[in-house]
């Protein structure tokens, strides 16, 4: 009998984990595609230093939550992340626009495929 109540205990525990750790990679994710979603939108409207420090604000973020990241899912898609949203910053210029909007739409792919790769886990 005390077998199965520890059984159900460690079960529930390691139900909880997994959903706390499911909520911070959506909760990560997010914040990462909005703060990417601003800076684009900065850069679309002419405000191109706001937008290179936003970019760089956003990689600094996703930077400094790759560590805890990386205990969820695959190192290899965080590193893709980082590289990507460390070269944003270096597109936002008046005749760089489309190439902006092509890494932008590449970056919220990435970090689409991210939440999706710890999701398909379980």
């Amino acid at each position: 009998m005390k077998r199965n109540l520890y059984a159900v205990i460690l079960l529930a525990a390691i139900c909880v984990i997994v959903a706390v750790s499911g909520h911070f990679v959506s909760r990560s994710v997010a914040q990462t595609q909005d703060q990417v979603r601003q800076a684009y939108s900065a850069a679309l409207a002419g405000e191109y230093a706001e937008a290179r420090l936003a970019f760089r604000a956003a990689s600094e973020n996703c930077g400094a939550q790759s560590r805890l990241l990386g205990l969820f899912v695959r190192r290899s898609l965080l590193d893709e992340i980082n590289e990507t949203l460390g070269l944003l910053e270096y597109y936002v210029q008046p005749d760089n626009l489309a190439d902006l909007g092509a890494e932008t739409a590449r970056v919220s792919a990435q970090l689409d495929q991210l939440e999706t790769s710890f999701l398909a886990a379980f």
